[in-house]
């Protein structure tokens, strides 16, 4: 089959690669739609953020794959089962029990949840799965969806239900993402929140605010479409960041006090920091160098709490996954995704240009990542 193969920083080609085969508990899904994320352009790009030291330890030893978490695409094979009995010399407990996904089937159109957790560590066996040392990350500690086809595990397998496309399946990755956001924030009735950056996740976190009932949303930007979505997204007061005092403008609108919560989606830490009241919170959003600079005793001095969402499934309801929830807001109509999707591209050879696409956003007028559409 035909995938990206990163050769070093910056240099990424479609190559031949042997077929996966999938093991005990996995599948098979032939991808048909997969887009980029902004931080997985910046890693392949060779810049030090997170993750960066492990992709060039990979990198020094030779052509790896990375990427590709955001897609959708049909279930075409899966692996034997997971065994119900523990291996010779392996520890009896409830990590081998493996009940396996019956609710997706082979020609079922499907994304999948981008971290699993190991199942067999301490915090796994007492059911913290968010805890995990060593989850494994779709497209991070091995190969990803800018293929076409990719391996997951069962269990993190979310069928997409009718009336929801391929594309807007791809794109649905984010919207979990802001749905945590929301969730570690514990956003409450009537907060001021303030969203710095009208990118994607900007977009999503307000219309997510805005769905939870959130009081005032203030949202910051610099292009003047997306200060309009965020304006259709359910933004009270939109802010050009290239023209206005943010801070001051903030600070007018909520009588001296400052958000309540604040989604920090562009790198923009300072403003953060000066923007939020005094106790409020900070949800680090964007993805930022291993060593950026922090107002830390400003934060100190202010009470100011700073959290970081959790990726994956999440376990808030006993009913539904965040990767259920969002594909039902979006199949409601409660979350436009399409809109938010203004480059299309075909044929999984279109991958690289996907990624430049993507990484610069603000060269080719492009609203969020750019799509390839495989089949």
């Amino acid at each position: 089959m035909l995938a990206l193969v990163l050769h070093g920083f910056g240099n990424a080609a479609v190559e031949e690669v042997p077929d996966p085969v999938p093991g005990p508990g996995e599948v098979v899904i032939d991808v048909t739609c997969v887009q980029p994320s902004v931080t997985e352009c910046m890693l392949l790009a060779g810049e030090p953020i997170a993750m960066h030291q492990v992709l060039a330890a990979r990198l020094a030893a030779g052509p790896t794959r990375f990427g590709g978490h955001e897609f959708a695409g049909v279930i075409s094979a899966a692996g034997p089962p997971i065994p119900t009995n523990p291996p010779s010399g392996e520890k009896s407990d409830k990590s081998w029990r493996g009940v396996p996904d019956l609710s997706c089937q082979p020609g079922d159109l499907v994304t999948a949840v981008e971290t699993a957790a190991c199942g067999r560590c301490a915090a796994c066996r007492r059911d913290r799965p968010d805890a995990c040392p060593a989850p494994s990350v779709l497209g991070f500690t091995g190969p990803g969806a800018f293929a076409e086809r990719v391996v997951v595990p069962a269990r993190t397998v979310v069928r997409v239900p009718d009336g929801v496309s391929a594309a807007q399946a791809a794109a649905v990755q984010p919207l979990a993402g802001a749905i945590h956001g929301h969730a570690v924030a514990a956003v409450r009735p009537g907060d001021t929140v303030l969203i710095i950056g009208a990118g994607v996740m900007g977009l999503l976190h307000t219309r997510v605010a805005r769905l939870g009932n959130a009081g005032q949303i203030i949202v910051t930007g610099r292009s003047a479409a997306k200060l309009e979505l965020a304006r259709r997204a359910g933004a009270d007061l939109v802010l050009d960041a290239t023209r206005e005092d943010v801070v001051a403008r903030v600070l007018e609108a909520t009588e001296g006090i400052g958000a309540d919560v604040v989604f920090e989606c562009a790198g923009e830490f300072e403003q953060a920091a000066r923007g939020v009241r005094r106790g409020g919170t900070i949800v680090m959003v964007s993805v930022l160098p291993n060593h950026a600079p922090a107002p830390l005793a400003l934060l100190r001095e202010r009470s100011v709490a700073l959290l970081h969402p959790r990726s994956g499934a999440g376990g808030y309801a006993p009913g539904s996954s965040v990767f259920e929830h969002a594909l039902r807001l979006v199949r409601r109509g409660d979350v436009e995704l399409q809109g938010l999707i203004s480059h299309r591209l075909k044929g999984i050879e279109a991958l690289p240009e996907a990624l430049e696409i993507t990484r610069y956003k603000h060269r080719y007028g492009a609203l969020g990542p750019a799509q390839v559409e495989l089949a």
